[in-house]
């Protein structure tokens, strides 16, 4: 009877502690960041292939999370991540931004396949900035031809408006910016390529 009792005490206990754990959070949203509809480019074709290489800087705006800056302190949107890291994502961006524009005859991701042309670009921003309620994109890009040579290099910079203090608003306000600004690297790729392509007719 005492070991009876104590064992149905135990377990009474045990039910207790267990009742009393918080409960899981919820899990995170899940946003995808990819192309959209692209608008072909006006222009001479470029027949060459160009590569995208993945994007460098800093870890924490090209992972998994969203971020919320203020000032010089930057935060994560909470209970909210990229379906991909944000790296990855805007290498894909860019690449099918390229193809679906229309003037190169390929675009591959580096190492892919053989490519006359490559996009190396540094991230700079992308994230919010609570200061004027915008998604902002900055990157630095150039143009590498064969021998590793940059025939052109420029800063990319856009915007996107952010509504309300939402992480689904957020999260479209930050693709949009990420697709304007793969849509302006797209165009200025093109146009650096075909004055390259040009300048060797020109000095015959």
């Amino acid at each position: 009877m005492i070991r009876a009792a104590s064992l149905l005490l135990a377990a009474s206990m045990l039910g207790g502690c267990i009742s009393l754990l918080p409960k899981p959070p919820p899990p995170p949203r899940t946003y995808v960041l990819e192309a959209r509809s692209v608008q072909p480019l006006q222009g001479a074709p470029v027949d060459a292939v160009i590569a995208i290489a993945q994007p460098t800087g800093e870890r924490s705006i090209l992972g998994f999370d969203l971020i919320w800056r203020t000032a010089d302190t930057i935060a994560y949107v909470d209970q909210s991540q990229w379906s991909n890291r944000a790296a990855d994502a805007l290498q894909q961006i860019l690449a099918e931004t390229i193809v679906n524009q229309g003037r190169f005859r390929a675009a591959t991701r580096t190492g892919e396949a053989r490519a006359e042309y490559e996009v190396r670009w540094e991230v700079l921003d992308f994230e919010v900035r609570e200061e004027d309620m915008t998604a902002h994109f900055r990157a630095d890009v150039r143009i590498v031809a064969p021998g590793r040579r940059i025939i052109a290099s420029r800063i990319i910079d856009t915007t996107a408006p952010v509504s309300a203090r939402s992480s689904s608003v957020a999260a479209d306000a930050l693709a949009r910016a990420a697709r304007e600004g793969s849509a302006r690297i797209g165009e200025f790729a093109a146009d650096a390529a075909a004055e390259a392509a040009e300048a060797p007719a020109a000095g015959n």
